[in-house]
């Protein structure tokens, strides 16, 4: 099924913010009881699993979640340095805390100013070009947005948990305003909320803002937005590899896993149909992988059905929701 695709471990409260369907965390709590007790479920040190190698997995590799943690605030503060930059949001593996690899890439998510998104990132890939190399190890900027058009155009399972499991590194309002213009998440996670989150101060215009505009104004968002495009087109993998070359966003994933990961989920769901398992169950699976290839880790979700869950009784709900 689903988490079968990957190897990592959540807490309550995580398992509680990804849940698809509304649910008391205490009541949540109660139904792992029962699948711990079952051994359906494995727990340890406040994780749960369906695997124990995936606990074991999640416990070695906490302290090097820690470690780039602290390392993607550092580059985040120096990202949002950067002119045209609005705000800096971690993303990726280790936004779930899911690193399992000194190799993986530290990803980040980025806001930009009105109609400056291609700017904004011809500046990010010169500096790591020059500076850096061309390493994408901490420098992995796979996602730009206009801080005025924040409605993402594709709307799945993979989407809805990248976008809600960003964490802020430079923020001045923009999360709360990307969480607002993208309602339609709420149908995969009832359960999540916003966490509450100091706000920058809104910054001024900077110097090197004016300067750019004054010399070159948009005629340089227009050349490095062809540029940057004609590149996506000639790197990006025909059948796994996305991109969006749009005036208000730069998504580039040369090698995505978004396409078998939601196969492997509508795949899982057929195989129930066929086995004739119409509970109120829809799916529970375990995302946990931190794949070195494609360098995207996924999470955990549980689907169950809203509508019988509200009809049942709150003492059986645990049994409809693992019903096999």
């Amino acid at each position: 099924h689903y988490f079968s695709f990957f190897k990592h471990a959540l807490s309550l409260e995580e398992l509680h913010f990804y849940l698809g369907c509304k649910v008391d965390l205490q009541d949540l709590r109660l139904i792992l009881d029962e699948l711990i007790g079952k051994g359906e479920v494995y727990a340890e040190a406040g994780w749960f699993a369906l695997e124990k190698s995936h606990l074991d997995k999640k416990s070695k590799y906490v302290a090097l979640n820690k470690h780039r943690l602290r390392q993607a605030r550092i580059i985040g503060a120096l990202i949002y340095c950067f002119p045209f930059v609005r705000g800096v949001y971690l993303s990726g593996s280790l936004s779930k805390q899911g690193v399992q690899s000194k190799e993986d890439d530290i990803d980040f998510f980025i806001l930009t100013a009105s109609n400056r998104v291609w700017t904004a990132k011809l500046y990010l890939i010169v500096f790591k070009k020059i500076f850096l190399l061309n390493s994408e190890k901490y420098f992995c900027i796979n996602f730009l947005m206009d801080q005025e058009r924040l409605e993402l155009s594709k709307r799945n399972k993979y989407t809805a948990t990248e976008l809600v499991s960003l964490i802020p590194i430079k923020d001045y309002g923009g999360l709360a305003d990307l969480w607002a213009a993208n309602p339609w998440t709420k149908s995969y996670f009832p359960n999540a909320s916003l966490k509450a989150n100091p706000t920058n101060k809104r910054m001024k215009i900077r110097i090197s803002e004016r300067v750019s505009n004054f010399l070159f104004g948009n005629r340089l968002e227009d050349w490095a937005r062809q540029k940057f495009t004609v590149h996506m087109q000639e790197h990006t993998d025909q059948e796994e590899g996305y991109y969006e070359a749009e005036s208000h966003t730069s998504a580039y994933f040369p090698h995505s896993i978004e396409l078998r990961l939601l196969s492997h989920l509508e795949n899982f769901k057929n195989e129930e149909k066929r086995n004739n398992r119409n509970y109120s169950l829809r799916g529970f699976a375990i995302w946990n992988c931190c794949n070195a290839s494609c360098k995207i880790w996924c999470r955990e979700y549980f689907f169950c059905s809203a509508d019988l869950v509200r009809k049942t009784d709150k003492s059986k709900r645990h049994r409809l929701w693992f019903s096999y």
